[in-house]
């Protein structure tokens, strides 16, 4: 195993690296962290060069100053490691830079598992979301951390359709203090000064083969962006995963990493 920095243009990049074989990059979900990969370094590590890392602006990677890229941020990341190609799993803002680096760098992509991805560009439509993000305006505007928060879990967690009892509280809490520990370290930084494409108008030039996995209990967006890539990219089919909304991996560990191997096996 292997843990390390790397140096960016004005910060740095926390990452582990661990095992040998083909490299797969797990970019984990906004506002969390690379912590949430812990399953799936276990599992990819016995077959894989398995190598997780902070985005900048949370986990233990530096704080933005000025505008950057995420995805240009991954692109050196591989250049530092050494990796002339690499599978790529993302949930969630992990897969909008996943799917922006593929359209940037097509030729430096093995495959592609997009998990709950949204997409650069996308307009968020859901009514419940759309309230929810007026709760976290409001509790924002008073210095609310903790019905902020709330918020947070209640989009990208619970899910429109479900209470927060009906949710597994262990990783809801893992959640919860991924979530706060990214607010009070970076103030939301990752997202504020970041750059993207557009790429929710650039699906079809989409070239790796993909996989696209979303929970049935998820929000409309979320299930329209999986139908939208798996009709328009050039080679990639979806899977639905029942009983489940945002965090598929955390829910259903398991069932997330032989879906995974099995893909990434083929």
């Amino acid at each position: 195993m292997t843990r390390g920095k790397i140096q960016l243009e004005n910060g740095e990049l926390a990452y582990e690296l661990r095992g040998e074989g083909d490299p797969v990059i797990l970019l984990h979900g906004g506002m969390l962290d690379s912590r949430m990969w812990d399953a799936e370094m276990t599992t990819l590590e016995s077959r894989y060069t398995a190598i997780r890392y902070d985005a900048r602006g949370h986990g233990e990677s530096s704080t933005p100053t000025e505008r950057f890229k995420h995805y240009e941020d991954l692109r050196a990341l591989m250049t530092a490691l050494e990796l002339p190609r690499a599978s790529l799993v993302g949930l969630s803002g992990g897969g909008r830079i996943a799917v922006d680096f593929a359209l940037t760098y097509p030729d430096l992509v093995e495959n592609l598992v997009l998990v709950a991805t949204g997409l650069s560009a996308m307009v968020t439509k859901d009514p419940f979301v759309l309230e929810q993000n007026k709760k976290l305006e409001e509790a924002g505007a008073r210095g609310d951390l903790p019905a902020a928060i709330e918020c947070v879990l209640r989009m990208w967690v619970d899910g429109p359709h479900r209470a927060p009892g009906a949710v597994d509280q262990d990783v809801r809490r893992r959640c919860q203090e991924m979530y706060t520990e990214t607010i009070t370290r970076h103030r939301g930084s990752g997202f504020m000064l970041m750059d993207e494409l557009r790429a929710v108008e650039r699906v079809g030039e989409l070239t790796p083969r993909t996989l696209t996995l979303v929970g049935d209990l998820d929000s409309s967006d979320i299930l329209a962006i999986a139908d939208q890539i798996e009709t328009e990219a050039c080679d990639a089919r979806k899977l639905v995963v029942h009983g489940v909304a945002h965090m598929i991996n955390l829910e259903k560990p398991a069932e997330f990493s032989r879906i995974l191997l099995d893909f990434l096996d083929c």
